[in-house]
């Protein structure tokens, strides 16, 4: 059986849907199947539930951000101690092949256009 994909409304769904439980309270409207009382607890649950959210994600994008910065000042604390080493046994061979592993794949970089690889 296949899973069915989560629907995400609009940001500004929130609003949305105070507007038309205002707007059902406002006209005294009421429809079989529709309970006015769900609605009024659904505006509430999901006013509460964004703000849970958007703070969650603020939190993430934060530690996301401060994980970048410090991987990068580890990443270049790394290049700095390979390159030394490099350079100070740039004459052993075998040295050199040790440190061959620590060399960047090439593999996942941007592909080459068609000009670039003629050159």
């Amino acid at each position: 059986m296949l899973q069915k994909k989560t629907c995400y409304p609009p940001k500004t769904f929130d609003d949305v849907l105070d507007a038309l439980v205002r707007l059902f309270l406002l006209k005294c409207w009421a429809f079989t199947g529709v309970d006015v009382d769900q609605l009024v607890a659904d505006v509430d649950a999901q006013r509460a539930e964004r703000a849970e959210h958007d703070a969650l994600q603020s939190e993430y994008l934060a530690l996301h951000e401060t994980f970048g910065v410090n991987q990068e000042a580890r990443y270049e604390r790394f290049l700095a101690a390979l390159n030394a080493a490099r350079a100070v046994f740039r004459n052993d061979k075998a040295v050199m092949a040790e440190l061959e592993r620590f060399k960047r794949s090439t593999g996942g970089g941007r592909p080459r256009k068609a000009s670039d690889e003629a050159a």
